[in-house]
């Protein structure tokens, strides 16, 4: 098949959050099954490299004719287009600024959605499916739709990364993004609360829907940010859950820890990587104390609050801790305080260091995801593929993961609890505590059964993208013979 993808972001070109990881091992590993993968997206100033021009084309926008290239680059075998349009897309950072998003986002991804259809054409791709990911692409079908006839016969594909997120502008920017106001709508077009809503756009108008886990898939039926209703009666949505990239994450051949392991080795493997995290991190500590890492966006969503009101006490009861990540200042600032008031036990790195992100995966012997919400998450699946045992909150993606060892003993491969609050997070890391001290003193093998579970655990590329596959097939067969 050919496969056109439209997002905003992609690796290793761009990345802000985990779109950028998706749309990249996704498109490669459907190429390697044998499809022709090409993926749409802003040329963004912090793009750099060889790219080379392959055409140029223009779409009326903005109550005007928007000229704009077309540059090329081929990665993985996958055939990357970058729109240049200086106006909206030559900024440093992709979509706002350190004081917030840039005002004219509704102009500069709906430019992204049209000039993308027009890209396909001027390049004469003959697609079979457009794919597109997130809000910032939610335009697309109902372009195609209204301007695009000669594919009526070729399906989209929309996929929810965050639901969060909706794009969602004031209603006059319609005649600047060339709709007819009779788009808008409340029941079947994109009228929400008075607004425009990219999202709702793409909902409606796309002939599949599908998000990054089945358990986020349900949680989207109940409670979608005023969207749950349109997404109860959209009959065919489904959840695929991400994978992560086995090229990049293999502790038997990753370059940028300093003892590689595998199963067999992990013992020896998960100590020597251990002491060298805490020796960058400037821990002293004894190597027998349990060691819990965390690599996050530093936000609400992630579950800050509730570390917050565990670290006192989880420094009584001997643990060390690990933050890698940057974002909210009030978190940055959180975590910077701990480490003033508990060197001994807490580090800090403000930032985000692809190199001392896979040491911590290595290096720690429990991996935090306490989040507030988590439509799929792939640092858990990292983290049990270097054998750091996670320990989660039963949220979207994490429930679908993550079993817990207390309550599945036979097949549980990390711990975990339910309701959001710091109390029920200590528990269960006081629960890990027991299984990792037993394996510290000798006395035990659950640990050891607990990590190579979850080291053999299959979350590669290939078992989602053949979900994929069969949803492709799916959307061809409604668009050629109907619902």
């Amino acid at each position: 098949m050919k496969i056109v993808f439209v997002a905003s972001e992609s690796v290793p070109y761009i990345k802000t959050g985990g779109l950028g990881d998706v749309v990249h091992s996704l498109a490669k590993t459907l190429t390697r099954l044998g499809h022709a993968i090409y993926v749409i997206m802003p040329k963004y100033r912090t793009i750099k490299g060889e790219l080379r021009e392959r055409t140029s084309a223009k779409v009326y926008f903005d109550q005007r004719w928007i000229p704009y290239r077309v540059y090329e680059d081929i990665k993985d075998q996958v055939r990357y287009y970058f729109i240049e349009y200086e106006e909206y897309y030559g900024r440093e950072y992709p979509y706002g600024s350190p004081k917030g998003a840039y005002e004219d986002n509704v102009l500069r991804f709906g430019l992204l959605s049209l000039a993308s259809l027009e890209t396909v054409k001027a390049l004469k791709i003959e697609p079979d499916l457009f794919h597109i990911h997130d809000w910032h692409t939610g335009l697309l079908p109902l372009y195609k739709n209204l301007y695009y006839k000669e594919w009526d016969k070729v399906p989209v594909i929309f996929s929810i990364h965050n639901a969060m997120h909706q794009g969602i502008f004031d209603a006059h920017f319609l005649p600047l993004l060339n709709l007819p106001w009779d788009v808008f709508r409340p029941f079947d077009g994109i009228e929400f609360y008075g607004k425009l809503n990219f999202m709702k756009a793409g909902i409606t108008f796309c002939d599949l829907l599908t998000t990054v886990s089945p358990s986020y898939a349900e949680e989207l039926k109940s409670y979608a940010y005023g969207l749950e209703g349109l997404i109860r009666e959209k009959k065919y949505f489904f959840g695929v859950l991400n994978g992560i990239d086995y090229d990049v994450w293999n502790p038997e051949e990753d370059r940028l820890i300093r003892h590689n392991y595998g199963i067999k080795n992990f013992q020896k493997g998960k100590r020597l990587n251990k002491r060298d995290l805490k020796a960058i991190f400037g821990l002293k500590s004894s190597n027998d104390k349990p060691l819990v890492g965390m690599v996050s966006r530093l936000t609400a969503q992630k579950g800050l609050d509730l570390v917050q009101g565990i670290i006192e006490e989880c420094v009584r009861e001997g643990f060390d801790f690990v933050f890698l990540g940057s974002g909210e200042e009030k978190y940055q600032n959180m975590l910077i305080d701990f480490m003033k008031m508990y060197p001994e036990s807490v580090r800090v790195r403000i930032e985000y260091n692809e190199e001392l992100a896979h040491m911590v995966y290595a290096g720690a012997d429990m991996f935090l995801m306490p989040s507030l919400f988590e439509p799929c998450g792939i640092s858990q699946m990292i983290a049990m593929r270097y054998g750091t045992v996670p320990v989660v909150r039963k949220v979207g993606g994490l429930k679908d993961t993550v079993l817990d060892f207390m309550e599945f003993p036979q097949s549980g491969v990390g711990f975990t609890f339910e309701e959001y609050s710091s109390k029920e997070l200590m528990h269960a890391l006081l629960r890990a505590r027991i299984y990792y001290d037993m394996y510290v003193c000798d006395s035990g093998k659950d640990w050891q059964e607990i990590v190579k579970r979850s080291m053999k655990r299959d979350f590669s590329w290939e078992r989602s993208a053949r979900e994929y596959e069969r949803l492709y097939t799916t959307a061809l067969m409604l668009r050629k013979y109907g619902s």
